[in-house]
């Protein structure tokens, strides 16, 4: 964030934590463990998050090179983001026109897509270069058989696409500040492009894909949940919220804020004493932490509401000169925290909810992020309050 905002903020927290307060939402929210169980959400949830909306994908480190790909399932939509021969990103859907086989699988770095069922070729831009056979396939039209475009974008550093085809006469760059809304700025500040790729994992947690990002969006649970793990580093149930659209940013302390009371204001650093938690709709949260960014996104299982993908990624700093070792010490107290204490909760809680035992569960004033993830939620779904 700017200069002026995180002094702004560090001063909140200061405040917060001498009258032993937080940021409060308007009010209490119920919310039916439907959501978390029922199938008929789950299939709205895929069509209107999940395939009509933009997404984002990551930093775009993780595109460095021309050549550069990602490929993944996206809630039922095999897609390809590229770092063309041009430095351009572009997404499409990963599905060859002659069968449908993924033409690409992971990531990596390539020259063209190849199709491992018969061999036609894609270049970096999508455009079918030609096909196995000449004469089974003499007189088809190579121009009007390349990838299916998705609209996609890259700006502040970020990646973003939409699972949804390119429609006639949409322009193909997704209008990322409008997505991002005020929290664009903070992202422009944070120079996130200068963060290459360290480390990513992927689960697959007995848990509804709202679970995944729940997790991260209260410290109330902290002192609790985690306090054999990071509770000690942490001013628990203490945060400053901000909304931006459908997405929120939720400030929390680290214990290690009270080093900065007595400096001058000039001098403060607030920086690295508040971990930033960016809610990115609808799937993702980017974690501004001391020294690294970790960035984590959920994903639907196609069929099955009470599971999902999850992956978490750790983006370390280009001019860091800490060894390995250091950066592996902060991905195993992430998957220990995460992996090892909410997830495994989550999946008990799961059980629960589709118990029928209780109808809805209840998110409290001093829970603002979840409570705006959840009415963001409903209201992109057309569900009303």
């Amino acid at each position: 964030m700017e200069r002026q905002e995180e002094l702004a903020v560090g001063r909140r927290l200061l405040t917060h934590m001498d009258a032993r307060t937080t940021d409060l939402a308007g009010a209490m929210f119920r919310n039916q463990v439907a959501a978390y169980s029922c199938r008929e959400r789950a299939a709205l949830e895929r069509e209107k998050l999940f395939r009509d909306r933009p997404m984002f994908m990551g930093l775009a480190t993780r595109l460095p090179k021309p050549g550069d790909y990602i490929a993944e399932d996206v809630a039922g939509m095999p897609v390809l983001m590229v770092r063309g021969s041009d430095g351009e990103v572009r997404a499409f859907a990963n599905i060859c026109r002659h069968r449908g086989a993924p033409v690409a699988q992971g990531c990596g770095n390539a020259r063209a897509f190849i199709c491992p069922y018969h061999g036609w070729t894609y270049d970096l831009a999508g455009k079918l270069l030609g096909t196995t056979d000449k004469v089974g396939f003499g007189g088809l039209d190579l121009a009007q058989h390349g990838l299916v475009r998705l609209p996609s974008a890259e700006r502040h550093g970020l990646l973003f696409l939409r699972a949804k085809p390119l429609q006639a006469e949409e322009p193909a760059t997704l209008d990322v500040d409008a997505v991002l809304g005020a929290v664009a700025q903070d992202f422009a500040a944070l120079k996130l492009d200068t963060y290459p790729l360290y480390s990513a994992d992927r689960v697959n947690p007995r848990i509804n894909w709202k679970f995944a990002i729940d997790t991260f969006l209260e410290g109330y649970h902290i002192p609790h949940l985690h306090r054999k793990t990071i509770a000690p580093y942490f001013v628990g149930n203490c945060g400053v919220f901000a909304s931006a659209g459908l997405n929120g940013r939720l400030s929390v302390p680290k214990t290690s804020i009270e080093s900065v009371r007595a400096l001058p204001e000039e001098e403060r650093r607030f920086r690295p004493h508040v971990v930033s938690i960016y809610q990115l709709f609808p799937n993702a949260l980017l974690i501004w932490q001391l020294d690294h960014v970790e960035i984590w996104r959920a994903f639907p299982d196609r069929d099955d509401p009470s599971r999902c993908e999850v992956e978490m990624t750790i983006y370390k700093p280009a001019a860091s000169d800490k060894p390995d070792s250091y950066w592996e010490k902060n991905r195993d107290i992430a998957i220990r925290t995460v992996m090892e204490e909410d997830f495994p909760l989550g999946e008990r809680m799961q059980i629960g909810f589709e118990s029928g035992a209780v109808e809805e569960v209840v998110y409290g004033r001093n829970e603002p992020l979840l409570v705006h993830f959840h009415s963001s939620i409903r209201s992109a779904l057309g569900l009303g309050a």
